[in-house]
């Protein structure tokens, strides 16, 4: 079967769509029995994807299929920047560590030896022109939460699993778009909608019962080959694919390879209190995967609404002390939008737009859940020493990204509404004003004929000339 596929040039060709014969005795185009990169794919962070769904979670969708575009962040930059496409390319990893090392490299580089997790040093001295850029965080995320409104316009089941991973449930669309076949091509069609064809090209696509049978399906298919494997099918798949794909510890991978057990179908051989016995729990969940007896669901993933608030500067700034004054002063208002009232802050974002081009991004999750201004700051700030924005910032931007309950006990006697004392010092929107506020100010307008009040609204807060930074505008709820 054949459907019509964009290749990197943009330029529509037939590229067919493997289904998967268990008749034959081999594995789809372009897979490598004992590929080592596989691991690094999809990165120790994301394997909690790949576990089952919790008894109080909604069952999901059986069907799965698995978008992957391997190296989603040098291949956006290196669409910024196509001139680098021909030359050794690699990036920056983002952590927060005094010493950079290399995240992620282009093919050329990956020939002369450089890998991801080398110093900087060890790099240059393997390829002399090798070509260093910059993460920039802010960038890759505003693609994936495009790509991701696009999907969620074809299914409601949605679950990402890192940049450039994502699982679609495709239970109950076969009236809708047709067969499995016509289903992926669909999905790879309406990514041309934001991303250009060299990136869409790239991308891998692998449909099968289960999450973790979707993913080996695209990690074992090439660019624009998507492999389907039916129900009946998967045991047969799963039998001659490498270990190495199980989501479990990397060192009971290590044990298995050295016993000599290459594939999941050597492993489905074992007793199952054999390998509970080695390796505990783990064991029996690997166990059950290269069996296929365990389909983990697409789970329905609920995108929180964060608070974000930003200050942009009129001059770029490079010194700690004013972003720290920024960043303090953006947690306040923060803290004082409607949406955030009766809820503590569990997990906060600070990032930055850099002059010249780039960004710097650092995340933190709180040990306990708060609204005080100094205990959500203080991390922030211990990350910004550690890794502090390569470049003077022309933007800072904080978010509040997952919440928890009040932090603040109330008492019976409390009051329902906060008075205009308790909203002292606070922005004041057209919808927070307080009621008693709003009958003073109505009853001034009945005696003067106009409202006497005023509130300060900042302007420049950072010029050096003073009557620059507030401007006065009249206060008329």
């Amino acid at each position: 079967m054949s459907k019509l596929y964009p290749s990197g040039h943009g330029i529509f060709q037939d590229v067919p769509i493997h289904e998967w014969d268990p008749t034959e005795n081999r594995q789809p185009a372009g897979w490598a029995t004992n590929s080592s990169n596989i691991r690094w794919a999809y990165g120790p962070d994301s394997d909690s994807t790949l576990y089952s769904t919790p008894g109080h979670i909604s069952a999901g969708s059986r069907r799965a299929l698995c978008l992957w575009l391997p190296t989603f962040e040098l291949r956006l930059e290196l669409l910024r920047s196509p001139e680098l496409d021909t030359t050794s390319v690699a990036l920056l990893s983002p952590d927060e560590s005094i010493r950079s090392k290399i995240w992620q490299v282009s093919e050329r580089a990956h020939a002369t030896g450089v890998r991801p997790g080398q110093f900087i040093s060890q790099a240059v001295s393997l390829c002399p022109s090798l070509t260093l850029l910059e993460p920039d965080p802010a960038h890759y995320n505003a693609a994936v939460e495009s790509m991701l409104d696009l999907l969620s316009e074809l299914t409601p089941i949605l679950e990402p699993a890192g940049r450039g991973r994502v699982f679609l449930g495709m239970d109950g669309l076969d009236r809708l778009f047709g067969s499995p076949s016509q289903q992926v091509n669909l999905v790879l069609r309406s990514l041309f909608r934001i991303f250009p064809a060299p990136l869409v090209a790239a991308t891998r696509a692998g449909m099968a019962p289960g999450k973790f049978g979707a993913w080996v399906a695209s990690a074992a298919t090439r660019s624009g080959e998507p492999v389907i494997v039916e129900e009946s099918e998967l045991v047969s798949f799963l039998a001659r694919c490498p270990v190495n794909t199980l989501p479990v510890n990397p060192l009971i991978i290590e044990r298995l390879e050295r016993l000599g057990v290459e594939s999941l179908g050597n492993l489905g051989r074992f007793p199952e209190p054999s390998l509970i016995s080695q390796f505990g729990e783990e064991g029996r969940k690997a166990l059950m995967w290269a069996t296929g007896r365990r389909i983990d669901p697409v789970r329905p993933w609920h995108r929180p609404k964060p608070i974000r608030v930003s200050l942009e500067f009129t001059n770029p700034v490079g010194l700690t002390e004013t972003l720290h004054t920024a960043l303090d002063r953006l947690i306040e208002l923060a803290l004082s939008r409607p949406a955030r009232r009766g809820r503590s802050v569990v997990s906060v974002r600070a990032g930055a737009h850099l002059e010249g081009g780039g960004s710097w991004f650092v995340e933190t999750v709180l040990r306990k859940p708060t609204t005080q201004r100094d205990r959500i700051a203080s991390p922030l700030r211990m990350k910004m020493v550690i890794s502090p924005p390569s470049k003077a910032v022309i933007m800072l931007f904080i978010e509040f990204v997952q919440f928890g309950i009040s932090s603040t006990q109330t008492t019976l006697f409390d009051r329902k509404k906060a008075g205009g004392r308790a909203l002292a010092g606070q922005n004041l929107t057209q919808e927070e004003v307080p009621n008693s506020l709003r009958d003073a100010v109505r009853e001034l307008k009945l005696r003067l004929g106009c409202s006497p009040l005023y509130r300060v609204v900042e302007v420049d807060p950072w010029s050096r000339i003073p009557e620059r930074r507030h401007a006065l505008l009249n206060f008329d709820p």
